[in-house]
């Protein structure tokens, strides 16, 4: 069983997913955010930062299941990185799944949100 330690919260009309502790993310823990978050976004769709430096690995079975079942309630993404490895994990997913909403990845947190913004709802 995972322990699935993640901060989820909305501030500006942003979501906020920041993973609090390393961890290799398994289905179970997949599975156990997604659900977090949509129970967070209450039905809405939301501009989302997500903060997953400290995941260190997630199988093809995770990252297919994120692939289907992540895109609720997302209206756009942006992912922070604070390490080479992250960023290029996080590229190659890009590439190979496409996600169905605007995403790019920073490095600079600031300028994440700065990007989300534009496509918080009034």
């Amino acid at each position: 069983m995972s322990t699935i330690c993640i901060n989820i919260h909305i501030e500006n009309g942003i979501l906020f997913c920041v993973v609090d502790t390393k961890m290799l993310l398994d289905l179970e823990g997949a599975k156990a955010i997604i659900s977090k978050r949509l129970s967070v976004c209450n039905g809405k769709s939301f501009p989302t930062l997500f903060d997953y430096g400290k995941v260190k690995y997630a199988n093809k079975e995770v990252r297919d299941y994120l692939t289907k079942e992540g895109a609720g309630g997302l209206s756009a993404a942006a992912f922070y990185v604070d390490n080479f490895a992250t960023k290029i994990f996080i590229d190659c997913y890009l590439v190979i799944y496409k996600p169905p909403m605007p995403t790019k990845i920073f490095s600079d947190k600031e300028q994440a949100v700065k990007w989300l913004k534009q496509f918080v709802q009034q």
